[in-house]
């Protein structure tokens, strides 16, 4: 933003005070000249008082400012208005960028505690500002890790001003080797794609739609009498399960990785300018750890020894398309990532999208191939004879 100016020259053969101002070697930017009287031109405001040197027979005027000329001045004239509104808008933009409420989408008062305090690490909570697309998933990523035995899976999903946490608890596995006599039931609500069977008997077809506990391959056999015997049934049941998932993508994309090369210096500061002690050639981009040595709370000065980090940033920039593609490859590898029993991502389906906030919001519905094979144990039942006297 230059300080250039607009200035009205009027006097008798301003031709004259042309002359004079090539003599001098003063910028023009623009010249119009209107008449043999009337001439217009915009230079820097920093010759200004140059020009008024000659100006003994000259009337010189500034018609227009552009700049931060331009910019001090708009907010001089509006200083009042400005005044009363500012305090509005600055509310109204921290009340737009902070959460009221972080609702988990759980019954289990220790999950929700359990990650209520989680949250509460990476500074996710009420009353606290939002955080930008990839903390989140960050934090999300890290959450998983560190309760792996609790949660399969998690979604921080910003609704307005609120957070809404989804999550899918972690099924234990039971310990199967030890049962002698067992069945294989599904695991989950899915459509059989198909049953491999090494003992036991079938009860459910192929394409046939079963329900979480349904019995696929039975260990329980009845004889032809009626009688019942029992065995140890094994196999494995893939089918398609569809799952319901919210994800987001940014159209705008940027990833900082450090190069590895740092140098540490010294800098004053004085009214938040920095001014080296010791000159030093900076990186292009960089992260900046400080650490000050000498500080005054009454002068606006202090000495900060520094570590400079460079850094390589990628940027990219993407239309809705791209965005949409990168979310539903996101989506896959979080559910594959997620659940190490599905084999694989056999339809994706678009419910709905949305853009919100420079991001790319969609509901997917997720058609997976997955091993859904779960074991259960068998009591036998007890027969009672009737002993005649």
């Amino acid at each position: 933003m230059n300080n250039y100016i607009l200035v009205e020259v009027i006097g008798k053969h301003v031709n004259n005070y042309l002359k004079w101002l090539l003599s001098k070697k003063i910028p023009i930017i623009n010249l119009d000249i209107i008449n043999y009287n009337e001439l217009h031109l915009i230079i820097d405001y920093k010759y200004y008082n140059l020009l008024k040197k000659y100006s003994k027979t000259y009337k010189i005027n500034i018609i227009k400012k552009y700049g931060k000329l331009r910019l001090f001045e708009i907010i001089r004239n509006n200083a009042i208005i400005i005044a009363c509104f500012m305090p509005a808008i600055i509310l109204l933009y921290a009340l737009s960028h902070t959460v009221f409420s972080v609702d988990i989408m759980s019954n289990k008062k220790e999950i929700v505690d359990m990650l209520t305090k989680e949250l509460s690490k990476y500074d996710i909570k009420k009353f606290h500002l939002k955080k930008d697309y990839h903390y989140l998933e960050k934090v999300k990523d890290n959450i998983l890790h560190d309760n792996k035995d609790t949660l399969e899976w998690i979604e921080i999903e910003e609704n307005g001003t609120k957070y809404i946490v989804r999550l899918v608890e972690r099924k234990k596995s039971k310990i199967t080797s030890e049962y002698k006599y067992q069945s294989v039931v599904a695991s989950k609500n899915a459509t059989i794609v198909n049953i491999t069977a090494y003992s036991g008997e079938k009860t459910k077809q192929l394409n046939e739609y079963v329900r979480r506990g349904d019995v696929i391959i039975s260990g329980q056999l009845t004889k032809p009498d009626g009688t019942n015997i029992y065995t140890k049934a094994k196999g494995m049941v893939t089918a398609e399960v569809w799952y319901k998932v919210n994800v987001e993508y940014p159209l705008y994309y940027q990833e900082e990785k450090l190069t590895g090369q740092s140098k540490n210096v010294i800098s004053m500061y004085f009214i938040k300018k920095e001014l080296p002690i010791f000159p030093y050639k900076r990186y292009k981009q960089f992260r900046k750890q400080s650490n000050i040595l000498i500080e005054n709370n009454y002068i606006p000065f202090k000495i900060v020894k520094e570590k400079l980090y460079e850094v390589n940033i990628k940027e990219d920039i993407y239309t809705n398309e791209e965005a949409v593609e990168k979310a539903i490859l996101e989506a896959k590898k979080k559910l594959q990532t997620q659940n190490n029993k599905i084999i694989e991502i056999k339809k994706v389906i678009i419910l709905s999208k949305e853009n919100l906030n420079s991001k790319v919001k969609l509901v997917l519905f997720v058609s997976t191939i997955e091993d859904i094979t779960e074991i259960i144990e068998i009591k036998p039942e007890l027969t009672l004879e009737k002993v005649e006297n």
